[in-house]
């Protein structure tokens, strides 16, 4: 077992054991497949009358079963274990620590407990994952192989048994064996993504990626999720983008957030010059919905979007408790459950979901995370610049994806986890080039300094 100590030694010697490298890959492969299938295994429309507060009892020996094993491998490899723990995202141990607190104030604090352990067992998962232990490559080419087996599954389902894998309320968008179109559709588009980077590595022949994209993007399009076309689409542009060097130096990636920023600023400008007012939100969303021929209200989320206002009112600051607002009949959301006559599980705006279950509070501590989180991206650029393209271009497929589906941080979902597992992979590879830096040998270090110096001496 490797201790702290030992971590500055033994960075450049790492070897990872056989079991190791498949335990990683069992842990990927299973806590993936458990968050986007059925809750509980179940297919069909989910019971208007559940007791949600209970919780299933699949679901807690399936990922009961995930974070044991988690455990297990990250205390067998407790010295890298520890190392990447003190690297985390501190903000995101902030807000675990804030989810526990607002059990104080929940209507459900078993509930608000139960999905605040959940959080810190992904994170144990994420990082007994990570580098060293888990390749490099090892975490993204599991979840590729797990979704393309996903997606393989869901095209003769939704051919071959339709009552299951196609959704006919929503014009027949195929939804396969997950359980609606919309998981379908991110599932799909990230594959294009991970397909693109396996392309461009030349570690697959390329005539096989081509065609998984081809097969990926015709799912992608069967689902009938425009915001998974559209986070797809700037995804991948981005991962191009950034992968490349276009933007020279070691700040591109601040640099490319300061230009986008700057366009919308002057976009807003230039709004303001002619109408001479700022734009409402329909009108900035408008030419968008208007793409994929959807109103303003995109599919009626604005409705339920209202109600949640309203019950944010209520408690804007601390929030009404980590999980407890969302549990059918008889819950808090029982006024909206009335309102819409169905009874909704999400917001289907994560942000709105944050705020009303964590306050303001909880979305300034999120925002934080998402700061922190982009600033090792740009870090991380100057280490590996492939592996940091395809990371932002996650980051950016599940920071939009959140606007029209309530997925981060929201307990075992499938956006959540591969949040933390994105979070704790960045963090473990900056940690690991921290020790390869501080082992480098000093010879090595004076020559490149001689070498400098020499350079500033030629006339």
């Amino acid at each position: 077992m490797n201790t702290v100590t030992d971590m500055r030694h033994s960075a450049n010697q790492i070897t990872t054991s056989r079991t190791d490298s498949l335990l990683v890959r069992l842990l990927v492969f299973i806590s993936i497949l458990f968050a986007l299938l059925p809750s509980g295994l179940r297919w069909g429309d989910p019971d208007p009358n559940a007791n949600y507060s209970q919780g299933s009892l699949v679901v807690q020996l399936q990922f009961g079963s995930v974070f044991l094993l988690g455990a297990w491998l990250a205390w067998r490899n407790f010295g890298w274990s520890l190392s990447h723990a003190r690297r985390l995202n501190p903000f995101l141990l902030v807000l675990i620590g804030y989810c526990f607190l607002s059990t104080i104030w929940s209507p459900y604090p078993v509930v608000t407990i139960k999905h605040s352990i959940q959080l810190i067992g992904l994170v144990v998962v994420g990082i007994a994952v990570a580098p060293p232990v888990g390749g490099k490559q090892e975490m993204l080419r599991t979840l590729l192989v797990t979704l393309m087996l996903l997606l393989v599954i869901s095209m003769p389902v939704s051919l071959l048994i339709p009552s299951i894998g196609v959704d006919y309320e929503l014009g027949g968008a195929w939804q396969g064996i997950l359980p609606q179109k919309n998981a379908m559709g991110a599932i799909s588009g990230l594959c294009v993504m991970l397909w693109l980077k396996e392309g461009n590595n030349n570690a697959i022949p390329r005539v096989i990626c081509l065609f998984a994209i081809l097969f990926s993007a015709f799912m992608l399009v069967m689902a009938k999720s425009s915001t998974a076309i559209l986070v797809t689409v700037m995804g991948s542009a981005f991962y191009l983008l950034l992968r490349r060097r276009i933007l020279a130096g070691e700040s591109d990636g601040i640099r490319m957030l300061l230009i986008a920023f700057i366009a919308v600023l002057t976009c807003l400008h230039f709004f303001y010059v002619f109408e001479a007012r700022l734009p409402d939100p329909d009108e900035v969303i408008a030419p968008i919905t208007a793409l994929f021929h959807k109103g303003t209200d995109l599919t009626g989320r604005t409705d339920i979007w209202y109600l949640v206002l309203q019950e944010i009112a209520r408690h804007p600051l601390q929030g009404i408790g980590y999980g407890a607002f969302w549990m059918g009949q008889g819950s808090p959301s029982q006024f909206i459950i009335d309102a819409l006559h169905w009874v909704p599980l999400q917001a289907h705006n994560g942000y709105l979901d944050i705020v009303n279950e964590l306050g303001l509070i909880g979305l300034s501590i999120v925002i934080l995370i998402f700061a922190w989180h982009i600033w090792q991206l740009a870090r991380l650029i100057r280490v590996d610049r492939e592996e940091a393209a395809i990371h932002w271009a996650i980051f950016l497929l599940i920071a939009i994806s959140n606007t029209s589906e309530s997925e981060l941080f929201r307990g075992l979902m499938f956006q959540n986890m591969f949040f933390i597992y994105s979070s704790t992979q960045i963090s473990a590879r900056l940690n690991l080039a921290r020790l390869e830096r501080l082992q480098a040998p000093p010879v090595a270090a004076n020559a490149v300094t001689d070498a400098a110096t020499t350079d500033k001496a030629l006339p």
